[in-house]
């Protein structure tokens, strides 16, 4: 995620609480955790100016003070949100899943949702003999900088056994391109075997280079659709007033003009109520990527 991209998704929180600010009387700051996955790769400072911004925005905007942490793991957010000492925590649904039988009392107050489904996917070469992605051990591998973490996960998923404890044992190296676009260059001109990507950035390769792709790349491996990103909190935390300010004010965020140009450049069409299958969908991600 880029420091614009972690921005955007803070800004919209912001800008989609600003109808109802005034219905709250702030006693303490709101504090909010985001899951460090969201930052992989990821310079300190980016996550420095994230939160300096999160808190003017946040005053100017609604009235409310605020603070943001992203240096901390799922497993402290979630760890502090049972202690109160957080008051919403964001995370990736496995991340959840993996939490849930520790902190069952943890709920979901909201999804981050978009019409197009989070997916993994392993691009090789046309003329790539492998067949899986066993097959591409001892072989270099392009992820981006910002490679989500659904990517990481899905990865590790094949690589990762006894003799191979991470990635980098896997693969023979792991480049880091500026940008997917790039990545999935290096495959096609044959300087790395395979390149790791979502679907926004498989969908927009195809729009701009359709021919590249059709031409010179393939899929050899996808995921299934991963639940989307979900806002957590412990009942009892904040007051009613103030937890209903803000998930109404998420709910109507594609309502309002800022909010929804945010939400656009972070992948997010809406902000949306956990859905009755959410919990079905947790648990077959447990069961398809088990903790590490």
């Amino acid at each position: 995620m880029t420091q614009a991209s972690l921005s955007h998704f803070v800004l919209a929180i912001l800008v989609a609480t600003l109808p109802s600010a005034a219905a709250t009387s702030q006693t303490k700051p709101i504090r909010i955790g985001i899951a460090k996955t969201f930052l992989v790769d990821q310079p300190k400072s980016i996550a420095e100016i994230a939160e300096d911004d999160f808190k003017d925005v946040l005053k100017k905007t609604t009235g409310l003070d605020g603070e943001l942490a992203s240096k901390y793991s799922a497993t402290e957010i979630a760890d502090k949100l049972g202690r109160k000492q957080l008051d919403f925590g964001i995370f990736h649904a496995h991340e959840y899943a993996w939490l849930q039988k520790k902190h069952p009392d943890l709920r979901a107050l909201l999804i981050a949702a978009s019409k197009q489904p989070e997916r993994a996917y392993v691009i090789v070469h046309q003329n790539c003999p492998a067949k899986t992605i066993a097959d591409l051990r001892g072989k270099p591998v392009d992820m981006p900088i910002g490679t989500k973490e659904p990517c990481r996960v899905f990865l590790e998923k094949y690589c990762l056994d006894a003799k191979h404890k991470d990635l980098a044992a896997f693969f023979s190296a792991i480049e880091k391109s500026s940008a997917p676009n790039d990545a999935l260059d290096n495959v096609a001109r044959a300087k790395v075997q395979a390149a790791v990507i979502d679907s926004a950035a498989l969908d927009f390769y195809k729009e701009v280079r359709g021919p590249v792709f059709a031409k010179n790349l393939r899929v050899l491996q996808q995921s299934d659709a991963f639940p989307r990103a979900v806002i957590l909190y412990q009942p009892g935390t904040l007051v009613e007033a103030t937890l209903n300010q803000f998930r109404d004010g998420l709910l109507k965020a594609h309502a309002n003009a800022d909010g929804r140009a945010m939400m656009k450049s972070w992948g997010i069409e809406a902000f949306e109520p956990v859905g009755k299958d959410y919990d079905k969908r947790l648990a077959e991600v447990l069961k398809a990527y088990p903790p590490r």
